[in-house]
Order: C-alpha cells, then sequence, then structure tokens
C-alpha cells in the first residue's frame, strides 16, 4: 500500500523547514491528497518525485518501476501471483472485477498490467488494454495477456488493442518476470535524490532490453536490480508459490 505522510514528515525527511514543504505545495511543486478531516498528506511517489527534481535526498531506500496490476477472476490464481512477484521486489495490487480495476488503473498507474484473456461478462483483456492505452499518463505502461486459453484470434484481438505480449498458463514466476524486464527494464531500488552511480529518473523506463551486467555485491547500495528472496515451486492455477504457502493451497 502507498505510504503518506505529514508536512513536518516531509520537512524533516528533506531537512528543511516545513514552511519550505507548504511553499512548495502552494506553488505546485508537490502535489498533496487531502484526508476525510481535510489535512493533506504527501505520498510516497509525489515525494520521491519532488525529492529528485529538486536534488533533495531522502533517509530510505525506495523503489521505482515496480508497480503491477493484477486483473484476473480467480482470486487465488491472483494471490498466488501477487505473493510470488513480491519476492521480485513489486508492489502489486490485483483486481477481479471492471468498477475495481478501472479505480486501481487511474490510481495505482501501474508499471504493467497483466491481464486475463476473459475477466468477465463485460470486461475483456482487450477491453482493459484499450483502456490503459487511452491514459496519457500510461504510456509506457506494459500490457501483457495470460490465459490457459490459446485461441489465436482471442490472442490477436489482444494484441490488436495495444498489448506487448502474452504468456500462456501454466507458467513460472520467473518467466513471466523477464518477459516484464525486457518490457520495461528492472525494478531499481535507491534513494530518491541524485543517483551517485548509474541513473534513477523516477520516471517510468523506456522499453529497452535490460542490460546484462550484475551488481557487485559491495557496489553502491542506490542502484541495484531485485532478486527474489526465495524460489517458487508449488503449482497453483499455473503459478509457482513459496514452499511456506503450500497448505493456503491444498497441495
Amino acid at each position: 500500500m502507498t505510504k503518506y505522510y505529514t508536512t513536518s514528515d516531509v520537512a524533516k525527511i528533506c531537512n528543511v523547514h516545513r514552511n519550505t514543504i507548504i511553499g512548495a505545495i502552494r506553488k505546485g511543486l508537490l502535489s498533496i491528497h487531502r484526508t476525510p478531516g481535510g489535512h493533506a498528506r504527501i505520498s510516497q511517489e509525489d515525494l520521491d518525485d519532488f525529492c529528485h527534481r529538486r536534488s533533495l535526498p531522502t533517509t530510505s531506500l525506495i523503489s521505482r518501476n515496480n508497480r503491477a496490476l493484477i486483473l484476473d477472476p480467480d482470486p487465488k490464481f491472483a494471490a498466488t501471483l501477487a505473493k510470488a512477484m513480491r519476492d521480485f521486489e513489486y508492489q502489486v495490487e490485483a483486481a477481479r472485477d471492471p468498477f475495481q480495476a478501472g479505480y486501481l488503473v487511474g490510481k495505482f498507474q501501474p508499471n504493467v498490467v497483466l491481464v486475463e484473456l476473459e475477466i468477465g461478462p463485460d470486461m475483456t483483456g482487450a477491453s482493459v488494454c484499450r483502456s490503459v492505452r487511452s491514459l496519457p499518463k500510461l504510456r509506457d505502461t506494459a500490457v501483457i495477456g495470460m490465459s490457459a486459453d490459446k485461441q489465436q484470434e482471442k490472442i490477436d484481438a489482444l494484441l490488436d488493442a495495444g498489448a506487448d505480449d502474452f504468456v500462456a498458463k501454466p507458467f513460472e514466476v520467473e518467466h513471466m518476470v523477464e518477459r516484464i524486464v525486457n518490457l520495461i527494464g528492472p525494478v531499481i531500488i535507491g534513494t530518491s535524490g541524485r543517483a551517485t552511480t548509474g541513473e534513477i529518473t523516477g520516471k517510468l523506463t523506456k522499453r529497452v532490453a535490460p542490460k546484462t551486467t550484475e551488481v557487485e555485491p559491495d557496489a553502491d547500495r542506490s542502484t541495484r536490480k531485485a532478486t527474489p528472496r526465495q524460489s517458487h515451486r508449488t503449482t497453483h492455477g499455473g503459478v509457482l508459490a513459496g514452499p511456506e504457502e503450500e497448505e493456503d493451497f491444498g497441495t
């Protein structure tokens, strides 16, 4: 879930006076959200973007290019895939109906959307893809279809709607992550200030093939590729789950 800060919190993180933060808000340099009581709150994403543009470091590491949205009518499949992708440092949200999907596409602004070919009577993977492609803020968002249904005409309809790729179920999570990285690049973890090595822009990455050079263990922490914390070997609905999750899916 997205973390939110008060103006005082942001001032401490950026090591500036609170009035500086309030001034930035008034000038439109820093976006805010309002609580039901009318109080200003700053999201982690907006703070990261603000700090980067002003070359202000924060005290914690943040992740970029890591928001994945899963649209699948099978809740167990979506939950299993979400848990597995979090081991690769992805921030994951899942939806299984048109209302929730529409809300998350706009609010979550995913870097990649993983969508089933057939979601329900009022939604298909192709319609989701067209919705994503119609939003300027999501112009760099990748869309990957996934399904056990391998009818070529349905796959073609999804690709014609603007999808970038299709992965047949069942699949290994590692394989899906590779396809995502090929489209938008790897998850980058670093500070929200100006990076000392490499480049962290705070924006969606271009769809280019990832570099194969590995970061050495003693390299600067400002840029490193995410790696899985555990293996995934137990299948449920075509996705490999971690060993500690086996009982949850009746394996």
